[in-house]
């Protein structure tokens, strides 16, 4: 109990962004290569804190959605198994590291597929060699082949890998460490390294990678 209490107020003190994950790199720089701004009706499933509004520009309608009612970022608490709209509703749904956090992602498979108008897009991002993360509870790790499977009901599914062994190494190693104050310089050393050695973190074909980005497209 001592040491929960403990390690709470470090990591209270000691926020991930001082450190940011490289997991957390590779997702923000694939998605400011995309033009978000396109579509006009967005949903953004498990938006938390929402971090990449600002990727979207100004669409006519932008819903946040999550289980868990954070004031000043959440419009609708709901379950991603029940999306709360009709048919046809967003030209796209888009959730960052969420689906692992689902229990039954063929569920919210379907829904997104439901709340899409023709040619709309999911847009997913999961991660697979990524330590066990608990929001609030952590189930799956999806390969590519999984990823096409669990959305073969949209019409096309590309899924690119993000990161290397590299990236993974490094995650792990800063998950490792923890917010422990005396080894925040190792951390930042770890942070660099992973900046010079992953070049601009840019998607790879590694079949080691850190997670994925996927597109999928209703008919």
């Amino acid at each position: 109990m001592r040491w929960e209490k403990w390690r709470h107020t470090l990591k209270a003190r000691y926020p991930r962004t001082v450190f940011p994950t490289a997991r957390s790199l590779l997702i923000r720089r694939s998605l400011e290569r995309l033009d978000l701004s396109r579509f006009t009706s967005v949903l953004v499933v498990g938006a938390g804190k929402d971090p990449y509004r600002r990727l979207f520009g100004t669409p006519r309608r932008y819903i946040t959605l999550d289980i868990v009612d954070r004031p000043g970022y959440i419009d609708v608490i709901a379950d991603a198994h029940a999306i709360p709209f009709a048919d046809a509703t967003f030209d796209c749904v888009f959730a960052a590291e969420v689906v692992e956090h689902l229990s039954n992602p063929l569920r919210f498979s379907a829904e997104a597929h439901r709340v899409l108008v023709a040619g709309g897009q999911l847009i997913l991002t999961v991660p697979f060699l990524f330590h066990m993360h608990d929001d609030p509870r952590d189930y799956w790790r999806f390969t590519a082949d999984g990823l096409r499977e669990l959305l073969k009901n949209f019409e096309t599914v590309d899924v690119i890998s993000q990161g290397n062994r590299l990236h993974v190494l490094s995650d792990l190693i800063t998950s490792a460490f923890g917010p422990v104050p005396f080894l925040l310089p190792l951390r930042g050393l770890n942070h660099l390294l992973r900046l010079s050695l992953g070049g601009d973190l840019k998607d790879s074909n590694s079949s080691a990678p850190s997670g994925f980005l996927v597109f999928a497209r209703k008919h």
